[in-house]
């Protein structure tokens, strides 16, 4: 079985002039334990504890003390009730005030177990009221402060803290706030009031535990300060007789200016300028152009003034066009230069990545059967004629390469003229196999056996052993390439081309 206790929250926060709760419920909820009071003291001194209030389950509630009175105490689960509501003793205290802040302790006397109770502590809080404004100040050289920012009312004091650009520092100062108990805090961004810091916009953060999320106030700063003053306008060609120059004075200043005026150092002023407000025109340069323009601008805190030198040429200044125009084509070819370049890193990194693409194709078909499909051969219809090429065999004679067929039938007399035919096929010759040819005459076809060839005229006058070493020399694989020696100078030598020559 669970222990029986008292609970109450560390802390209860209540905002001044609110109703707040303090609550306090018996756990766990039994009936075996019998609860015949409830009790709420005050703990501000440990050696007198003051009761607030008690509540009897037939006798009802009770509020001996005169701080807080009955008037402004109340049980949530009031009236003679059931020992269930007793069990509940959340105390509400009606309009908060900051004499109500302290510890108090819920007790509830039980049988059999006895007194327990639990203690919490009530703070009263006040949410603070916020505005920042600026202080306009003048020109100086001490710091002045030049914005505040007000939290009033709070409690506990606001913290508040500066935001900006400029090198300042904050002094802060509290006094009693309108309620008794709060606090008024107020800050004051404090610098040296420069020209410069005119304008600027700086920020009051205020944070308090009442608040979700700091409170930000932001302020424009404004310093009061002479014109400051600059001239434009002029741009080193004028000339003689030019026409319609213009030069301007520009002011910054708070408050604005009030008045301008144009003179010389010179004294002279010359016919052709005329001032209008900030600007001078000069109608025609003239000679009396050729001197030092002052600008003075008045406004309520004091005046400010600029010069002007300006040289009258002879003849108008060419120089500044053609650096100005340098400048432009600079910056032209700067532009197709780096519009070039963008260009070919593109076309680079895309070759990559293409020659990327081809490299992984080829691995994917290494991995594989080959993907070429050589085609369906087609039946030779006729062998190509092989080209004409010479052999050279003498100091003039010549012999053609193209493949003689001697006809075996006819005597080699009779075949003094070569006759060029497509060589007949192995199943043509009935097998028939080129034996060889003598160094006299043409080659001779032999039938593979004993029989002997008829009707063939030989000529074997040259030695034996010439004939064994040319026929030594026959393949089958030369295909019948032999020729005839073309003059008595080449009798005796044979001269045989394989076709494997001309693949």
């Amino acid at each position: 079985a669970q222990d029986v206790r008292v609970q109450v929250p560390p802390e209860v926060r209540g905002q001044l002039g609110a109703t707040v709760e303090l609550p306090c419920h018996l756990l766990p909820s039994t009936h075996k334990v019998l609860v015949s009071l409830v009790t709420w003291q005050r703990l501000d001194d440990p050696e007198s504890n003051q009761n607030v209030a008690a509540l009897h389950p037939k006798l009802g509630p009770s509020y001996p003390s005169s701080q807080p009175g009955s008037e402004r105490l109340s049980f949530v689960t009031s009236g003679q009730g059931t020992e269930t509501e007793l069990r509940d003793a959340t105390l509400a205290i009606q309009g908060l005030t900051v004499e109500d802040e302290g510890n108090y302790s819920c007790e509830f006397a039980t049988f059999p177990k006895g007194s327990i109770r639990g203690v919490t502590w009530l703070r009263a809080i006040a949410e603070p009221q916020n505005h920042a404004e600026t202080q306009e100040v003048t020109l100086s050289l001490d710091p002045v402060p030049v914005a505040r920012c007000v939290s009033t009312g709070g409690r506990p004091p606001a913290r508040i803290s500066w935001l900006s650009p400029l090198d300042g520092e904050a002094k802060e100062t509290q006094v009693s706030g309108p309620v008794p108990g709060t606090v008024t805090v107020t800050s004051r961004f404090t610098l040296i009031p420069l020209g410069r810091a005119d304008g600027v916009k700086v920020t009051c953060k205020v944070e308090h535990e009442s608040f979700k999320e700091p409170v930000l106030l932001p302020v424009t700063l404004s310093v009061r300060y002479p014109p400051e003053v600059s001239i434009s306008g002029y741009d080193d060609n004028w000339f003689l007789g030019r026409g319609e120059a213009t030069l301007t004075c520009n002011v910054r200043s708070n408050p604005e200016p009030t008045g301008y005026d144009w003179s010389t150092t010179s004294g002279t002023f010359p016919t052709s300028a005329v001032a209008q407000g900030p600007q001078l025109i000069i109608r025609s340069v003239d000679r009396l152009v050729n001197t030092t323009f002052i600008c003075t601008v008045t406004n309520a805190v004091g005046t400010g003034h600029a010069e002007q030198v300006v040289f009258v040429r002879e003849t108008p200044n060419t120089a500044g066009a053609g650096a100005t125009g340098g400048i432009i084509g600079g910056i032209i070819a700067a532009i197709i230069a780096t519009a070039v370049a963008a260009t070919a890193i593109l076309i680079c990194r895309q070759q990559r990545k293409e020659q990327g693409l081809q490299g992984a194709e080829q691995d994917d078909n290494l991995e594989g059967p080959p993907s070429y499909k050589p085609p369906t051969p087609k039946a030779k219809l006729e062998e190509p004629e092989m080209p004409s090429q010479l052999f050279t065999l003498g100091p003039s004679e010549h012999s053609p390469l193209k493949t003689p067929y001697f006809d075996a039938g006819v005597s080699c007399t009779e075949q003094e003229v070569p006759r060029y035919h497509e060589l007949p096929t192995l199943e043509d010759r009935s097998g028939s196999l080129l034996l060889g040819a003598t160094s006299l005459g043409s080659p001779i076809l032999v039938p593979p056996g004993p029989p002997v060839v008829e009707g063939v005229s030989l000529d074997l006058e040259d030695e034996e052993e010439g004939e064994e070493d040319y026929l030594d020399k026959i393949n089958p694989i030369y295909d019948a390439l032999s020729y005839t020696s073309p003059s008595d100078s080449y009798q005796g030598k044979g001269f045989v081309m394989s076709r494997a020559m001309y693949v």
